[in-house]
């Protein structure tokens, strides 16, 4: 069977997997197809070289190789990230979708079964005792990289948010080095929202946390801050922050940690039901 590739890099890819994987050696060298430069695999059937191998070998060529440039030719070209990072960034995401993380994304696109489409397309190609890759990229794969283009979309759509995100911490954490704690250590108790106490687990009132907000958080500050929870820490810029949660992963949450870092400490729920009865004996401890 031959096997025709555009870039000899590909073809040389191929042969390293047949060497590593299957303990086989394949031929590669320069051909003219189409009146081009062209590289040729051939595989010998009298090296045992089933189908079977070959189809495996292609599916992890367009997987390992073929998939990714395409998609960072793509994102440069067309949506204009010609960046490397930025690039890495989003092609992370779009493999964590493509191997089912990122399940709140998933919901947008039309779940893609990359080894099954693959599989089909590749295997029906290789009814031919030559096959050209290129053309199984162009032709029997246009589908599959058509319905990769939403993923992109939607990626793209994700790393802006996230970098937005990053954007709106930073922005916050440079306010809270200009801060001088008001109250040096917090209690934050969560159930449907937060609760403030002091370091005596005596809870916070609404007039003295009124009292503490800085209002130019809400009025002047060119990005939006939670006003129940994000603005009220900021304000009195504790040093010591105890939350007391039983979903630490929650997004409030996690902002906050990544807002300000060090000085937060989770805790359960239970641990401050128990303070807040003796309040003295674990402030001393």
């Amino acid at each position: 069977m031959d096997l025709i590739f555009k870039y000899m890099k590909d073809a040389l890819w191929l042969q390293q997997y047949f060497c590593e994987h299957f303990e086989e050696d394949i031929n590669v060298y320069e051909t003219l197809f189409q009146n081009q430069e062209h590289a040729l695999a051939t595989i010998p059937d009298d090296q045992g070289a089933s189908k079977g191998k070959v189809k495996d070998a292609i599916i992890q060529l367009i997987l390992s190789k073929k998939r990714n440039e395409w998609i960072r030719k793509r994102l440069s070209e067309f949506y204009y990230f010609t960046e490397e990072q930025e690039q890495n960034n989003i092609l992370e995401i779009i493999i964590d979708m493509l191997n089912g993380s990122r399940k709140e994304l998933l919901a947008f696109v039309k779940r893609l079964d990359e080894p099954n489409e693959l599989e089909k397309a590749v295997y029906s190609s290789l009814e031919s005792d030559t096959v050209s890759i290129d053309s199984l990229l162009t032709f029997r794969l246009k589908e599959y990289f058509e319905r990769l283009e939403t993923y992109i979309e939607i990626a793209i759509d994700e790393y802006k948010m996230e970098q937005d995100y990053q954007i709106y911490v930073q922005t916050l954490r440079d306010y809270l080095k200009n801060r001088e704690a008001r109250i040096a250590h917090i209690n934050l108790y969560f159930e449907e929202y937060g609760k403030f106490y002091n370091e005596q687990y005596q809870e916070i009132s609404k007039n003295e946390m009124s009292e503490l907000l800085d209002r130019r958080l809400l009025t002047n500050h060119p990005i939006y801050i939670d006003s129940a929870t994000i603005a009220p820490l900021l304000s009195i810029a504790p040093t010591n922050i105890f939350i007391y949660t039983n979903e630490p992963d929650s997004g409030l949450i996690r902002t906050i940690c990544n807002i300000f870092e060090e000085r937060v400490t989770i805790l359960s729920k239970e641990i401050f039901l128990q303070a807040k009865k003796h309040p003295r004996v674990l402030n001393e401890s």
